[in-house]
């Protein structure tokens, strides 16, 4: 008989029967390893993760607290590109994201940050029933082991609130001790103020707006990263009822569907093994997808669920019609600009300043208010038209204006610009926190996992690009206030013959285009959402039309917010794994 089964898999394809667990969980990045930290707590409970990349516990582009874009372009990076953007003068795009165990957290910058309150309370009303951040607060609180800074870092500008912190989770924050000293951050402090941004003592509280020393996912007395890994899977990876199993998910596999029933229920999953062999391995309660952004939704279509037109153009079968499945993909422009100084430090610089639209548009906010609401059912049917009608212009208005509201009636943050030194080189790094432009994430080919159709759609939405410009000339109005203007030398990035003080419209938008960066933020593409609005998993985080498929990553995110991803990505996996213990 094993003999018979054995030749029936090589005839489907599958090279190998892995082995069975509870719970499969397909990626061991920022969430997969907290759920898997989680579910595997029950002695009883067998939990495999499938993970294609290694650990990185001992790679210095990793530990290494002030390395940050090391490990880019390294074996541990999954070195995409994305396809060709309009808005960034049509080329391809590199697009980085970690393949390691730990996930993007291992090279990412580090960032702690959650957001604005009004942001995900949001959530609800895109049909997302407890979603809020009353309840997301609490878990915020209860995965963070904050240490407070210490005397050096208090006068090296570090400051917090301790009722905004955790003091007991697994997930260590921190400042470095690398924050750089001396009077800089008082310099920054004030040129920001000048120009009517205060300084906020703790960015954490679900306020934004202002001037901030953020501090970090890392471990300052052993002075390392605290990635995932770290965090969630080294300190148990002696649990006899968690493995990490090497590979790469392809797809779901299905159990036959029993009489009259609306659901498919997932009896595991299809992975390729370092030897490119497929091995099915079997789950008997729940399988998790935590891929990320990328490739939650390339499984999803793997197994027949998205968007019919795109599944028979890949030949594949549709399962469950679910049009949502890759697209509201929204990403970040990040855009840089530097000047030379008279100084050369060394050292890390956490400084991050925050902007409304009252803000960037001050007596005029009114007016673009209302020019924008206007706009938005135009806006949605180029959004619509763009994404070949996949979600419609009607479910796109319908999240446009709930989008509209928060920024013009709640007033969130719209806008970040990182303030830096490195050496003798002044800098900003700025993007606009919520895009309009949304595009999308798919399959090549059913062979390509690796290789997949990335098209943010940068500045698809004209708003998006005078956004971004108003932020620019705000970053670099700050180079020119006082005291900060005294340490600045010349216009060394883009130059002054390409961006002069008192460039236009058309200077700043050409130069956004020739230097068009991702911010490496890339959420929606498995949204969280009513199934109305193109949602492809509900408040429970289980995919429309099955009985035991989750997703469990920033692919569920539904909009963008102002702060970073990894502090509310950890706090969504917390509730995930309670929603799955307890169902």
């Amino acid at each position: 008989m094993e003999l018979v089964i054995s030749l029936v898999l090589l005839v489907l394809g599958v090279g190998a029967k892995g082995e069975t667990f509870d719970y499969v969980i397909a990626g061991a990045g920022t969430s997969g390893l907290v759920v898997a930290n989680r579910l595997s707590e029950d002695p009883n409970i067998q939990v495999a993760v499938i993970e294609p990349g290694g650990d990185v516990r001992n790679n210095p582009n990793v530990t290494d607290v002030t390395a940050f874009t090391s490990a880019f372009n390294t074996a541990i990076d999954w070195q995409y590109s994305t396809t060709p953007q309009p808005g960034g003068d049509n080329k391809s795009i590199p697009f980085h994201a970690g393949k390691a165990i730990g996930g993007t957290s291992t090279i990412n910058g580090m960032t702690y940050i959650r957001g604005d309150k009004a942001e995900f309370d949001a959530w609800e009303s895109l049909g997302n029933d407890g979603w809020n951040w009353d309840t997301l607060y609490s878990y915020m609180k209860r995965v963070e082991n904050f240490t407070p800074p210490t005397e050096a870092q208090s006068a090296a500008g570090a400051s917090f609130d301790a009722e905004y912190h955790g003091d007991s989770g697994p997930l260590k924050t921190g400042f470095p001790f690398q924050l750089i000293n001396g009077s800089f951050h008082e310099t920054a402090q004030q040129a920001w103020e000048n120009l009517g941004y205060p300084l906020i003592p703790d960015v954490n509280g679900g306020e934004t707006r202002g001037f901030s020393i953020w501090p970090q996912t890392l471990d300052r007395d052993a002075n390392i990263r605290e990635d995932a890994a770290r965090a969630y899977y080294y300190p148990v990876e002696k649990r006899s009822n968690l493995k990490i199993i090497k590979g790469t998910v392809t797809k779901l596999t299905w159990a036959d569907p029993t009489t009259n029933s609306d659901t498919l229920t997932a009896d595991g999953i299809e992975y390729l093994d370092a030897n490119g062999k497929t091995v099915a391995i079997t789950a008997t309660k729940e399988v998790i997808l935590s891929a990320g952004a990328v490739r939650s939704p390339l499984i999803l279509e793997g197994s027949g669920v998205g968007n019919p037109d795109i599944l028979e153009k890949l030949g594949i079968e549709t399962k469950i019609e679910l049009p949502g499945v890759g697209e509201h993909l929204q990403d970040q422009p990040n855009t840089v600009i530097a000047y030379s100084s008279t100084l050369n430090m060394t050292g890390t610089v956490p400084y991050a300043t925050f902007a409304s639209a009252e803000d960037m548009f001050r007596d005029q906010t009114s007016t673009i208010a209302a020019a924008t609401d206007a706009k938005l059912s135009e806006w949605a049917q180029k959004v619509s038209g763009a994404n070949n009608g996949a979600i419609s212009a009607t479910q796109l208005e319908k999240i446009f204006r709930i989008q509209h509201d928060l920024i013009f009636k709640f007033n969130v943050t719209i806008a970040e610009t990182i303030t830096s030194v490195s050496g003798d080189i002044l800098l900003s790094a700025f993007w606009l926190l919520l895009p309009f432009s949304r595009g999308s994430v798919h399959l090549k080919s059913v062979d390509q996992i690796n290789n997949p159709a990335i098209d943010p759609k940068y500045y698809l939405i004209d708003f998006d690009l005078s956004v971004q410009i108003g932020l620019g000339r705000l970053s670099q109005e700050l180079w020119y206030t006082s005291p900060i203007s005294d340490l600045v030398n010349s216009n060394l990035v883009p130059g002054e013959e390409v961006l002069p003080r008192n460039a236009t419209n058309a200077q700043w938008a050409t130069y956004l285009a020739s230097s068009l960066a991702p911010n490496h933020h890339p959420i929606g593409s498995a949204s969280m959402m009513a199934r109305e609005l193109g949602g492809v998993v509900d408040s429970q985080l289980k995919v429309y039309g099955t009985s035991n498929v989750r997703v469990v990553d920033a692919s569920v995110l539904p909009m963008q917010m102002s702060g970073h991803l990894t502090a509310t990505l950890y706090a969504v996996a917390e509730r995930a794994a309670e929603f799955i213990r307890n169902s």
